[in-house]
This record gives C-alpha cells, sequence and structure tokens, in this order.
C-alpha cells in the first residue's frame, strides 16, 4: 500500500506524512481508514481523507494545528475533529465502539481499539485502514478480508444486526453496489430483505433517508441506481404505493441524455442540480399532495421543493409546446422557470417540436438582452417613466419574434411601441 499512498496528489501525501511524524513525536497511532482506502485498493481517485487516532483525536488535532498553523473544529460528543487545509479538509476521529439504544438511533459511542473501531462501519470494504506509523507505514490493515472482497466484487455486513442498527445502511448499500457494479453476497442480500420487510425505515430520521437518497441521486447517471431501489422496495420510505415501470425507466434514461446534452450544448448557463431532476421523476408518479407531505417530512431545501412542484403544477402545460407559436411565447413560458425544470420538461417529451422550441429557448432566447437601455430613452424624451417596464417587455418580445439586431432597429421599435402605450 505504500506505493499506492504515493499516488496520492502531493497535497495529501504531505499532509499524511505531516501527522505521522506528529504520531511518532507524540506516541500515538493514527491509521487511514474508510472509503480512501478502498479507492486505493480500486486505483480510484479519493476525495476524502479520514484518520482513526488510537487516543485522543481531539487531543491530537489541537497539537498539529498548532504546530502547522491550521484551523480546525472539534466535536467533544463523538470525539471528532476536522482539519482545514487550503484546498481540502481531513476528518480525525477517536478509535471507538458504538451502540444503538434501538434500530435507527444515533450510536453512543465509547473510546475503543482500531479493531472495534472497523468492526462498527458498515461493509468489509470500507473497514480496512493503513497505517500512517512509523514502523509499519503504507501497511494495510484488514481484519474483516475487506481486500478480498473487493477483488471478489462483494458488497458484505460486518454482522447480522448491520442494517437494523442502521437501516440507511441499506440505501448505501445499494449506492456501493451499483457504482462499483458489485453484488451483495446472499447473506447481506437476505438481510436487507429483511430489514425492508420489517419496515426498518420507519425508526430513522427523515433527514437522513432524505441524504442518502440525495447521495444516490447525485452518482453517475443514477437511472439503475434507481431501478435497484424499486426492485428491492427500498423507496417505500417515499410512499408504499411507489412502484417502477419500463416507461419510468426510459424517463430515467432520457434524463441521462438531457443532463449530458444540456451540460455539454449550455455551458454558458449555471451547473444543474442534477439530483432534483431524477427525485422530480420518482415524485410525479404520486398525486399532489403525497409529493408536498414528502418534500416537507424530509426537509427538503425550500428551492429544491419549490423545483419540483413547479415541474410536477406544469408539466400538462409544457406539452403544449409542440404547436407552432412565436419565439416571445416559448420564452414567456420557459423563462419563469428553473434550468432544471426546461431540462426535465426536455427529458420528459421526446417530441421533436417539444424539444426544438426548449434547445431554442436555452441557446437563443434565455440569453437575449436589449441593447437600449432606460436614459438611453430618457435622453430621447421618452415620458412617462411608468410606460418604460411595459415598454422594455414588448421591445424584447419584438426582437425575438422580428429577429432584430441592431440599436437603431431596437429604437425604431421602441417609438412604435411607445406610441401605442401612449394613445
Amino acid at each position: 500500500m505504500d506505493n499506492k499512498l504515493k499516488k496520492l496528489n502531493p497535497e495529501f501525501r504531505h499532509a499524511l506524512e505531516s501527522f505521522s511524524e506528529l504520531a511518532g513525536a507524540e506516541g500515538m497511532k493514527i491509521y487511514l481508514v474508510g472509503g480512501a482506502v478502498r479507492d486505493l485498493c480500486l486505483d480510484r481517485k479519493t476525495f476524502d481523507l479520514d484518520i482513526v487516532v488510537e487516543g485522543d483525536a481531539i487531543k491530537f488535532v489541537h497539537k498539529f494545528c498548532e504546530r502547522n498553523r491550521k484551523k480546525f473544529k472539534k466535536h467533544h460528543v463523538f470525539g471528532t475533529a476536522t482539519v482545514y487545509f487550503d484546498n481540502f479538509h481531513v476528518d480525525f476521529v477517536t478509535a471507538r465502539s458504538e451502540t444503538y439504544a434501538f434500530s435507527g438511533a444515533l450510536p453512543k459511542v465509547k473510546p475503543a481499539t482500531l479493531k472495534e473501531d472497523l468492526f462498527r462501519r458498515d461493509f468489509t470494504i470500507n473497514a480496512m485502514a493503513v497505517s500512517l506509523n512509523r514502523h509499519d507505514y503504507g501497511t494495510l490493515v484488514d481484519f474483516y478480508g475487506g481486500e478480498k472482497d473487493l477483488k471478489n466484487g462483494l458488497i458484505r455486513v460486518l454482522h447480522d444486526k448491520s442494517f437494523i442498527d442502521d437501516p440507511t445502511r441499506i440505501l448505501r448499500a445499494i449506492r456501493f453496489e451499483q457504482r462499483f457494479s458489485f453484488r451483495m453476497d446472499s447473506v447481506t442480500l437476505r438481510l436487507l430483505r429483511q430489514a425492508i420487510k420489517c419496515k426498518a425505515f420507519n425508526s430513522v430520521n427523515p433527514h437522513r433517508l432524505r441524504d442518502e437518497l440525495i447521495f444516490i441521486l447525485k452518482e453517475t447517471k443514477p437511472c439503475k441506481y434507481i431501478a435497484r431501489l424499486f426492485e428491492l422496495k427500498a423507496l417505500y420510505f417515499i410512499n408504499k404505493k411507489l412502484k417502477i415501470t419500463n416507461k419510468d425507466i426510459l424517463l430515467f434514461g432520457r434524463i441521462d441524455k438531457a443532463v449530458y446534452f444540456y451540460k455539454t450544448t449550455f455551458k454558458i448557463h449555471r451547473k444543474l442540480e442534477e439530483y432534483i431532476l431524477y427525485l422530480t421523476a420518482i415524485l410525479i408518479k404520486l398525486s399532489r399532495k403525497e409529493v408536498v407531505v414528502f418534500t416537507e417530512r424530509s426537509g427538503l431545501k425550500k428551492g429544491d421543493k419549490i423545483r419540483i412542484l413547479s415541474i410536477y403544477d406544469n408539466l400538462a402545460k409544457a406539452g403544449a409546446l409542440d404547436k407552432r407559436v412565436l419565439p416571445h411565447k416559448i420564452y414567456q413560458f420557459l423563462n419563469p422557470f428553473s434550468f432544471e425544470s426546461v431540462v426535465f420538461f426536455y427529458a420528459y417529451y421526446p417530441d421533436k417540436d417539444i424539444r426544438r422550441h426548449i434547445n431554442f429557448f436555452l441557446k437563443n432566447l434565455s440569453i437575449m438582452r436589449l441593447k437600449l437601455k432606460g436614459h438611453d430613452l430618457r435622453q430621447m424624451g421618452f415620458a412617462p417613466l411608468t410606460l418604460y417596464g411595459k415598454l422594455f417587455e414588448e421591445l424584447l418580445h419584438a426582437k425575438m419574434d422580428k429577429g432584430i439586431k441592431s440599436l437603431n432597429d431596437e429604437i425604431k421599435e421602441a417609438r412604435a411601441i411607445f406610441k401605442k402605450l401612449s394613445a
């Protein structure tokens, strides 16, 4: 593993070496753990560094930051701390064991050994560590067969109560299974199905389920993830009536393509919150009341809730874009919506005319601006000023419909519009 550590970007590598030096000086043992170790074993790029300290993690971080003038945050309840570097951060945790008062509860923790700490984790592939200690720096620590499961492409829990202790692991199992094209071993799959059948999600705070679902929907091309969620009946926490059809699968696939089309064709526009499109595609199968209940219970951000409901409420109206209409009519309909809504309409309707109109809006209408300004009108003696707002609205529409290009042509059109408004 030492050779794999050397493949980390220089900033990460230097940070780990600095931590190792301090641990040696303080007589403490520290280990790189979790997803970073898994990704190193798979030769995948890693973005997060998590370190376990056999001892007091907060004390270790405090000393490191004093010596290196870094900022940090500490959380005494869980014995964790975060060190902030210029371009990344590193999370530290005191090696701990966990007990759950009831299914879905947040765990009670107490200091423990590295072996006990790794046993509390979700799956064997995430329960490996790499020593950052001088005498065995870079050595893989694998008590539970995680490396073998990686080679065999298996998702495996560490104990039979894993999904009961923390039912959000059901969603994580599906996420890792699909991300890496792995499969759950027979015991893990049986335990997962049992937990779902026993309605284990009912004991979990809906906000935690929301977060795990969003993680899934933020994966690259989450269509296959969603299909697997439905296959395992793991979305009943949204609504027990949710079922998937071939028509739904086709829609998820069209969303994949629409998102790619938007990202590669319209780089002038802001980045999409892509998961909103996939979540909406799941929720449109429900009644409006059921959609509202889910968005409120799960604590979705207000803006996300507004975007989802705007798509839901206007989906049928968007179907009328197949008609021959003037460009300004296309603009009037689509401009009030978020880009997520517009791209969803594009994905939902494969009709060529609808897609042509949406493409024209994104490429031309959404960025069209007038050259003529208010001070130009004042210099030309246009009065009263109260008509300016309506004038500019009609002038923009005329520019869209008539293909007006120059400032002189805008002025000419403005005079005609103002004369009409003043009559």
